[in-house]
């Protein structure tokens, strides 16, 4: 009988607990488009959504937090060419006779060891880098692009760089919520 009854304070208190941390969610979402003609006479479309969620307790009705995240879609003459890595903030298309390039900004998280100096241990922490990144666009479409594929795939900094100097870089509108700080 005493572990019944002990059983029954535990389970009660973890009711208790469970109901005042429990949150009520309320997301909002806003989207904001964009669109110009370039330099180069090509249609920019840019669509940003913005998600904001805040978490109100159930009972207590306090405010646990705020998150904020947004994501990009961008696209090139009403779509032939579409971008929409989400959380990642383009910052340039690089437009060559080869192909079509973008370059962006993008939220990396990544895990390093750490040592603790008072426990002479080692810890792993998670760390978020903000990195460039780029893109080239591979259109495998045929038949008036019906069948087929068209994808991005990951270059490095160094082929970007390449065509740069052959081609014509465009910039691509948005908020720069992701910027790179330059150390000297």
């Amino acid at each position: 009988m005493a572990m019944n009854s002990s059983f029954y304070k535990i389970f009660l208190v973890i009711t208790v607990v469970v109901s005042f941390a429990a949150c009520n969610d309320t997301v909002k979402e806003t989207v904001t488009k964009r669109s110009e003609i370039l330099p180069n006479g090509m249609h920019l479309t840019i669509e940003k959504t913005d998600i904001k969620k805040t978490s109100f307790g159930i009972f207590t009705n306090h405010n646990y937090g705020t998150s904020h995240r947004f994501k990009y879609r961008v696209a090139v003459d009403k779509g032939s060419i579409d971008w929409d890595f989400g959380v990642g903030e383009p910052k340039h298309f690089l437009f060559c006779n080869k192909g079509v390039y973008i370059h962006y900004l993008n939220e990396n998280s990544y895990t390093e060891e750490v040592r603790d100096t008072i426990n002479d241990t080692i810890e792993e922490v998670r760390v978020i880098k903000i990195e460039n990144q780029y893109q080239k666009y591979i259109d495998e479409r045929y038949l008036f692009k019906l069948f087929g594929d068209a994808y991005w795939v990951d270059v490095s900094e160094e082929e970007y760089a390449r065509n740069k100097a052959l081609c014509s870089e465009q910039e691509i509108p948005n908020d720069n919520e992701l910027t790179i700080d330059i150390v000297d």
